[in-house]
């Protein structure tokens, strides 16, 4: 059960034929290559990718398996096939299509003996993508969810984080070893993350037969742990002594550091609070030890008794909740930095009503049906990706970067998806860039409207405006906001830039007001804060609550908009304040506020 590739198969095997060792195949997850015949797959949410040409795909299976299908973006699930078995029955239109066929259950393996293409057809090779690596139990397998392993937290948030992702999980399973489910006598993760098998493949408790898996494989570029709730109240014979459990788990992350000595780790709370100190207390041992590339996660408050239909378990909308929730937290150790859609700039605010939307990045999206309508989101990297709904009322849209030429892009789909990517730039040369997205009224010939949305664009290899509504064009949504014998209001006279701009004023002796906005999943670093601002003397721009005392700057009089500047802001607890703070004795002092921008340096 070695793990060394079969060298003659790749040698004989030809680019874009389908075969095992083509190269355009792109295999995700634990599998074992050692039998040229058939490529193995073990624990659940393993995967296979690829692109192919012509109208028509089939796979080739060993023996009898059940598994998913995802065909251009539909998803079919498969019980109990074998042999050559068509996965498009109904062929589809000639051109170039995506695959993915994946493993859902813990016990599913995929006995894969390549695939079958149309005659003149070949394989074509998917985007290489970084890796992340979900560690857990039942929970990052997705018991009580409707697909499992594809409808759980670990694989929704890979998916929305463009990524591969992998799942090596297993219900029941403890950290410890010597603790295990009292109907499932298996080692714990503490060992059994090492090997090749799922713990279903282990012959006994120590598991001896299971052979290590190679780490040359692949390389995580960020990992999650998740462990912790069976160790607390399923273990056999007693929970796991809290002592033991933060030794175990020190020494765990201790050692996935040896095996991704470049990968940023994340040790999550159980849901239910399960270890939480000794969760991290572990952190902190290994950031004491000199690993600052490890990182605890508060989840509270993530998930509710709601979301709990058995109260350990989350549904599908919990685990909606824990996507939502570190979708943010990671996308930056990715070298992404992701938009919401409150902070794109559009055309008119009236062109462009906004709300809640179940799925979309957020829960929330802008939308208009209004021809020519558009909105632009100002960015500094080198590639950014557009994500939106599809749906049968949406139109057609019109991309563009840098006021060049335009792509259109149909958002048309016979059944709602959100926060789906619709369209990536080409590369592009390092520095300050605008995307623009217009409405342009055409549709398909099968849909019912013209919307187009925004919802999120994801940035690579650099910065953006973190702040909502930074120019105050929206009045002031996004901003929190307090006075005494003082006003905090918005006004359209002499702005910096665009049309509003922020107001503090009094009229009372000894008034005061702020206005301030706070940011949450920030990745720690260093930050800088600038604002343009106009008015009377001693207003402070100010940022707490980023684990350092407080920072601030005063403003001098002045009737033209000067820039206030804040650098070298070292966030260390993923969190910061960033406001304006106004007192003002005589009541007479006021100030104009415009174009503020926070951005990691």
């Amino acid at each position: 059960m070695g793990m060394a590739l079969s060298w003659g198969a790749s040698a004989l095997a030809a680019t874009g034929d389908g075969g095992l060792a083509d190269p355009n195949i792109n295999y995700v997850g634990r599998w074992d290559k050692s039998n040229s015949a058939t490529y193995r797959s073990y624990w659940n949410g393993s995967y296979l990718s690829t692109k192919f040409t012509g109208t028509t795909v089939k796979v080739k299976l060993a023996e009898k398996t059940t598994f998913m299908a995802i065909v251009d973006g539909v998803a079919e699930t498969y019980w109990d096939a074998t042999g050559t078995f068509n996965l498009t029955p109904t062929p589809l239109a000639n051109g170039t299509h995506t695959l993915k066929i994946i493993a859902r259950h813990e016990k599913t393996e995929l006995p894969f003996q390549g695939l079958v293409l149309d005659a003149g057809a070949s394989t074509v090779r998917p985007d290489t993508l970084p890796l992340v690596e979900f560690i857990g139990d039942s929970i990052t397998s997705g018991v009580l969810t409707q697909e499992q392993a594809v409808t759980d937290y670990a694989w929704l948030t890979g998916e929305r984080l463009g990524v591969d992702h992998t799942q090596i999980s297993y219900p029941g399973i403890t950290l410890t070893n010597g603790y295990h489910h009292k109907d499932s006598p298996m080692p714990g993760m503490e060992s059994l993350y090492f090997k090749l098998w799922q713990a279903n493949r282990c012959p006994d408790v120590a598991c001896t037969a299971n052979p290590g898996w190679n780490f040359a494989n692949y390389t995580a570029k960020l990992v999650v742990v998740n462990l912790g709730s069976n160790d607390n109240f399923t273990a056999v014979p007693s929970r796991v002594p809290p002592a033991t459990f933060q030794e175990t788990y020190t020494n765990f992350l201790k050692n996935i550091r040896a095996k991704y000595p470049n990968a940023n780790i994340f040790a999550l709370r159980t849901f239910n609070g399960f270890y939480q100190t000794e969760t991290q207390a572990a952190v902190n041992a290994r950031l004491a030890a000199g690993d600052a590339r490890v990182h605890y996660v508060d989840t509270t408050g993530w998930i509710d008794s709601s979301d709990l239909p058995d109260t350990l378990h989350p549904d599908d909308g919990g685990h909606v909740k824990i996507t939502n929730r570190l979708l943010p937290i990671l996308l930056p150790y990715l070298g992404k930095v992701t938009l919401n859609d409150s902070k794109f700039s559009y055309d008119n605010t009236a062109n462009w009503p906004s709300g809640w939307q179940n799925g979309a990045y957020q829960n929330d999206n802008h939308w208009s049906s209004v021809a020519n309508a558009s909105y632009q989101v100002p960015f500094s990297g080198t590639q950014v990706t557009l994500y939106g709904g599809q749906a049968p009322a949406h139109g057609i849209a019109a991309v563009s970067i840098d006021n060049g030429a335009e792509t259109f892009v149909d958002t048309y789909s016979a059944a709602r998806k959100d926060n789906v990517p619709l369209w990536s730039s080409p590369v592009l040369t390092a520095g300050n860039h605008t995307l623009k997205v217009r409405n342009t009224g055409l549709k398909n010939a099968s849909a019912t409207g013209t919307f187009v949305v925004g919802d999120r664009v994801d940035i690579t290899d650099g910065g953006v405006n973190l702040l909502s509504n930074a120019g105050f064009e929206d009045g002031l949504r996004g901003w929190s906001t307090g006075s005494q014998s003082g006003t905090v209001s918005t006004a359209t006279t002499r702005p910096n830039s665009g049309s509003s701009h922020l107001v503090h004023s009094g009229g009372t002796a000894g008034y005061w007001a702020y206005t301030s906005q706070i940011l949450t999943g920030l990745a720690n670093g260093s930050y800088t804060v600038k604002a343009w601002v106009r008015g009377t003397a001693g207003h402070q721009l100010y940022v707490k609550g980023f684990g350092g005392s407080p920072v601030s700057v005063t403003s001098v009089a002045s009737d033209v908009y000067t820039q206030l500047t804040i650098s070298n802001i070292n966030v260390t607890n993923g969190s910061a304040e960033i406001g304006f703070w106004t007192s003002d004795g005589s009541g007479t002092g006021w100030l104009h506020v415009d174009d503020m921008t926070f951005y990691k340096q």
